[in-house]
């Protein structure tokens, strides 16, 4: 399991929230976002492969995205950003569960790239058992009880 490990996703970022459909089994994302998330799951596939990244992360991570819009329409809102990221990485098979993102770092909207929208995400394993990620999230814990976590452990 790499400590660090660095993903790109090309397009313009898209939230899961803005313009939601309502149809008759129910409420769902938009057309927009529904092909983001497709292209960027394909993406992501990709780069695994050429990484070969085998497992997803199992523990606690800090994930810092930076996020380049193709322009000022349609401004999204970061949080909606990060919750639409957290969510492709646990789809993507990245993340194992999207609780397991203890802290989003130096995430910001960076800039505008008309010519290349994008995501730069950086995933940075959390190896400190102290750290609250380890005592809080009730998966974590039952994995830092269970031993799981010793061969990092700053605890002796």
């Amino acid at each position: 399991m790499n400590v660090t490990s660095y993903f790109n996703i090309d397009g313009q970022p898209r939230t899961k929230k803005n313009g939601m459909i309502r149809t008759k089994r129910g409420i769902i994302q938009s057309k927009a976002y529904r092909e983001y998330e497709k292209s960027a799951l394909w993406q992501l596939q990709v780069q695994k492969k050429k990484m070969n990244f085998k497992y997803a992360y199992d523990m606690g991570v800090k994930v810092t995205v930076l996020y380049y819009l193709q322009n000022r329409r349609s401004f999204p809102d970061l949080l909606g950003l990060l919750q639409a990221t957290a969510d492709i990485l646990e789809k993507a098979g990245i993340v194992e569960n999207d609780s397991f993102i203890a802290e989003f770092g130096e995430s910001r909207i960076a800039g505008i790239d008309a010519v290349w929208p994008r995501a730069e995400i950086t995933i940075e394993r959390i190896s400190d058992t102290m750290h609250p990620c380890y005592t809080t999230n009730p998966k974590l814990y039952k994995r830092a009880i269970a031993g799981e976590y010793d061969e990092w452990s700053d605890r002796k």
